[in-house]
């Protein structure tokens, strides 16, 4: 492996695939690299993920990966892979490791104050998205994203829709006014929503950013809510271990089981894990986040 340590003026070039969350963990990471070594140039290639990298400072530029396999192959050969995982890495793992901390050490740059904080670089009209619209919400304002995408490899971590109803039926009683946030194509509008879906990545981190918590499991949304300081209350269960994707900042759920964190990639037989889950225990959840700032 190349020192970079010592040779902390050169370029270094980053492939990042997966999704949003995965890219925004990278983020993160290049940040901590940048704070350290600010004249490092660092060159970002991504499929699909490059708005996540927009306006960001800490990168000198941020390219399309597929463009660049085909046209320029030997560079994109140059660059370090920070995304080359499966889940049974994580099943079978000797020690529980950080998703941000593996990329760390993948680079193998001596950072010695590591950065786990994801940026996301909104502009300022991005920033004022709708803001009178959620500001003239009564509080306090629940963003809630129910559903993920039908391709995961992890099907178990998704909460069953039946659940989400009662979320929602548990959160109009409390008074709690909640937007639903996510893709429209991914599953219902849950009753008594407001619905805020469909907006793109970057304007639904905004309105992320005017909610006092996010409720969903684990996915980009909980990433994008980090990013913009916004905590959330994440139902993990049984399918994934938070101390790989998850943030210490946030409120997450877990199963304690001796199956527990399973990764496994076909649908559990007996998903006890999210039986443990209760609405009325998410919605408690909740209520102890928000009494921070609120009293219900």
């Amino acid at each position: 492996m190349v020192d970079f340590t010592e040779n902390a003026g050169k370029a270094i070039y980053l492939s990042i695939g997966h999704g949003f969350g995965d890219n925004l963990m990278a983020a993160a990471v290049i940040s901590g690299i940048k704070r350290e070594y600010p004249d490092m140039r660092i060159f970002v290639f991504t499929k699909r993920r490059w708005e996540i990298f927009e306006n960001n400072p800490d990168v000198t530029a941020c390219w399309n990966a597929r463009t660049i396999m085909k046209k320029n192959p030997s560079l994109f050969q140059r660059a370090i892979p920070l995304t080359e995982y499966t889940y049974a890495d994580f099943r079978d793992a000797a020690k529980v490791q950080n998703l941000i901390d593996r990329m760390y050490d993948i680079i193998g740059i001596n950072v010695r104050e590591r950065n786990y904080q994801p940026r996301l670089y909104l502009t300022q009209k991005e920033l004022g998205y709708r803001k009178w619209r959620l500001q003239r919400l009564k509080r306090p304002l629940v963003a809630i994203a129910p559903s993920g995408k039908i391709t995961t490899k992890i099907p178990n971590k998704f909460y069953e829709i039946e659940k989400w109803h009662a979320i929602a039926e548990l959160l109009a009683k409390e008074n709690i006014t909640f937007i639903q946030i996510g893709d429209r194509a991914e599953g219902p509008k849950l009753n008594g929503a407001k619905d805020w879906r469909n907006l793109g990545y970057r304007k639904t981190a905004s309105v992320i950013r005017h909610c006092d918590a996010v409720i969903a499991h684990e996915g980009g949304i909980i990433h994008l809510a980090t990013a913009v300081n916004t905590p959330c209350v994440i139902i993990y269960g049984g399918a994934e271990n938070p101390k790989v994707f998850g943030y210490p900042c946030n409120v997450n759920i877990t199963a304690d089981l001796p199956c527990a964190p399973c990764w496994l990639d076909k649908p559990c037989d007996k998903p006890i894990c999210r039986d443990m889950m209760t609405p009325e225990l998410v919605v408690q959840k909740l209520k102890d986040l928000l009494k921070r700032n609120y009293t219900l």
